[in-house]
C-alpha cells in the first residue's frame, strides 16, 4: 500500500524527470510495436487491429473523462481521492454494460460499412473493458500523488505486450489473437496494481458529486474530441480507404509521435502540479513557461532525425510503400512540434479548472480538418491522413494561443528555450543526415544506418543543450541526483 501525498506536494521537475525516463524507455516500445504486430501477422491485420483497439480507446473516452476528473480532483489538497475513485467505477461499470448492448445491436452495420468484423466483436469487447481497467488505475496513481508512475507501467504493460506477441507468434495470426493477448496483458497487469495501491471505493457525497459534474461535463467531452483528433486519420482511412492505408499511417505516426508522446506524458505531472498549487492557493506561474516549452524539447530532435532518415526509415518500416510512408513521418514530425506545445498547454488550462476551453480547441481542428482525408484518402492513402493531421494540428495550435491569453495573460512560452532548441533540431538534422550520406554506400544494413544515426543525432542535440543552455545543465545534474539515489536504494 502506497502512502498518499497531496498534489501541491508533487516536486514538478523530479516528477517530469522520472516520467521523461519511463517514456524514453516505453515510447520505443509503442513505436516498435507496429513493426513487430505487422511482422507477427500482417499490415492488413495489424491495420485491422489498430483500427478497432483505435475505436474502442475513442469510444471509452467517457470513461477517461472521468478517470481524468478522478486524478484532477483527487490532487487538491484535502479531497477524498475514494470518494472520486467510486464515482470512476460505478460509471466505468455502467458504461461497459451499456456499450456492450449497443454494439451488439449495431453490429450489423458495424460489419458492413467498417474493417470491423462478426469475430471481432466479442474480442473488441473484452480489450474494452481492459482498457477501462487500465485508465483508472493510472488516473488513481496520478491523485494519490505519483504521475511519473503511470509512465513506467504504461510502458511495463507495452513491453510484456510486444514479449508475449513475440512468444505466442505461431498462434497470433490475426487482429483478434492481437486483441485478446492485449486484453489479458492490461488485465494481468493493472489488476494486481490495483489491489497494492489499497485506495478503496467510496461514496462520493453531494460536495464530491457536485465538484465531479462541474470537471467532468466538459472533460468528458474533451476526451471524447481528444482522442478523435489524436487519431482521427486512422479513424477515417478505416472507413473511406483500406487497411494496409491504416497499417502505414499509424506505424509512420508512432515513428514520428515520439517527441510528441514524451510530451503528452509530461503533461499528466504538469496537470497535477498546477492543479494542487492553484488548489492550495500557490504560485504556478514561475514554473509554467519553463515547463511547457522544454516539455516539447524532444519533437525538436525527432523532426531533425527524420528529416535527415526518413528514407531509411521508410525502408525499414514499410519497404513496400516507402513514398507513403517517408511522406507521411515527415507531415506528422513536423506538425507534432506544435502538438507538444498545445497538448501541455491544454492540460495546464485542464488543471485550473478549465477543460471546456481544451474541448473547443480540438472542436474547431475537427471540423476544419475530417474534410481533407475524407475526400482524398481513397485516392491518397496515408498522405491525405497525414495532411489532414497538419491542418488539424495548425488550427488548435492557433486556437490554444488565443485562449491561453485569457486564461494564463499570456502565451506559456519561454523565448530563450525556444531558440535553444531549435539550434539544437537543426544540428540533430545535420548530423544525421551526415551520418545516412556517409553510411548508405557502405555494408550497413538500413537498420543499423538507422539505429547510428539515432544515436548520432541524440548525442548531438543533448551536447547542444549542454553547451548553451543552464536550464538543461541544471536539469542534468538533477537527473545524476536522482539516479544516484535510485542506485543506493538498490544496492
Amino acid at each position: 500500500m502506497v502512502q498518499r501525498r497531496d498534489g501541491d506536494e508533487v516536486t514538478l521537475l523530479d516528477s517530469s524527470i522520472r516520467t521523461a525516463g519511463g517514456a524514453v524507455i516505453s515510447t520505443p516500445l509503442y513505436v516498435l510495436s507496429g513493426v513487430v504486430y505487422a511482422l507477427v501477422t500482417s499490415p492488413a491485420a495489424t491495420g485491422t487491429f489498430f483500427f478497432v483497439s483505435i475505436v474502442a480507446a475513442l469510444v471509452l473516452r467517457p470513461v477517461r473523462g472521468i478517470s481524468q476528473t478522478l486524478q484532477k480532483l483527487g490532487s487538491e489538497p484535502g479531497e477524498r481521492v475514494g470518494a472520486y475513485l467510486g464515482l470512476a467505477v460505478v460509471f466505468a461499470a455502467g458504461y461497459l454494460v451499456a456499450g456492450g448492448g449497443a454494439a451488439t445491436l449495431l453490429a450489423e452495420s458495424l460489419t458492413r460499412r467498417t474493417v470491423f468484423t462478426a469475430d471481432l466483436l466479442a474480442p473488441a469487447g473484452v480489450y474494452a473493458a481492459s482498457l477501462a481497467l487500465s485508465m483508472i488505475v493510472l488516473s488513481l496513481v496520478g491523485a494519490i500523488g505519483y504521475p511519473s508512475a503511470q509512465t513506467w507501467l504504461g510502458g511495463t504493460q507495452t513491453g510484456v505486450g510486444l514479449a508475449a506477441m513475440v512468444l505466442l507468434s505461431p498462434r497470433v495470426t490475426s487482429a483478434t489473437e492481437l486483441l485478446l493477448v492485449s486484453a489479458g496483458v492490461r488485465v494481468a497487469l493493472f489488476l494486481p496494481v490495483a489491489v497494492y495501491l489499497g485506495v478503496l471505493p467510496q461514496v462520493p457525497g453531494r460536495r464530491e458529486l457536485r465538484s465531479a459534474w462541474t470537471f467532468a461535463r466538459w472533460s468528458i467531452p474533451d476526451q471524447v474530441v481528444d482522442r478523435f483528433s489524436y487519431n482521427m486519420p486512422v479513424f477515417v482511412l478505416g472507413v473511406v480507404a483500406t487497411p494496409t492505408a491504416v497499417g502505414v499511417y499509424e506505424a509512420a505516426d508512432r515513428f514520428a509521435d515520439f517527441g510528441a508522446t514524451i510530451s503528452w506524458r509530461l503533461s499528466s505531472p504538469l496537470l497535477t502540479k498546477v492543479s494542487g498549487d492553484a488548489a492550495a492557493g500557490n504560485d504556478y506561474a514561475a514554473y509554467l513557461n519553463g515547463a511547457i516549452t522544454g516539455g516539447t524539447g524532444v519533437t525538436f530532435v525527432v523532426f531533425g532525425y527524420l528529416l535527415g532518415a526518413h528514407d531509411v526509415v521508410a525502408r525499414v518500416a514499410f519497404a513496400s510503400a516507402r513514398t507513403a510512408f517517408s511522406t507521411t513521418v515527415l507531415v506528422v514530425g513536423g506538425v507534432n512540434i506544435l502538438r507538444g506545445f498545445w497538448t501541455l498547454t491544454s492540460h495546464a488550462m485542464e488543471a485550473l479548472g478549465k477543460p471546456s476551453v481544451s474541448f473547443r480547441t480540438k472542436l474547431y481542428g475537427l471540423i476544419l480538418s475530417v474534410p481533407v482525408p475524407a475526400f482524398f484518402g481513397a485516392e491518397y492513402g496515408a498522405v491525405a491522413g497525414a495532411a489532414g493531421y497538419g491542418v488539424m494540428n495548425l488550427v488548435i495550435f492557433g486556437y490554444v494561443c488565443y485562449y491561453a491569453r485569457d486564461v494564463f495573460g499570456q502565451i506559456p512560452v519561454e523565448t530563450t528555450t525556444a531558440v535553444h532548441l531549435t539550434v539544437g533540431g537543426v544540428v540533430s538534422f545535420l548530423l544525421t543526415i551526415g551520418v545516412v550520406s556517409v553510411g548508405g554506400p557502405t555494408p550497413l544494413s538500413p537498420t543499423e544506418v538507422a539505429i547510428i544515426a539515432a544515436f548520432v543525432c541524440l548525442c548531438g542535440f543533448l551536447g547542444v543543450l549542454l553547451g548553451i543552455s543552464s536550464p538543461t545543465r541544471a536539469v542534468a545534474r538533477r537527473v545524476v541526483e536522482l539516479s544516484r539515489g535510485t542506485l543506493r536504494g538498490v544496492v
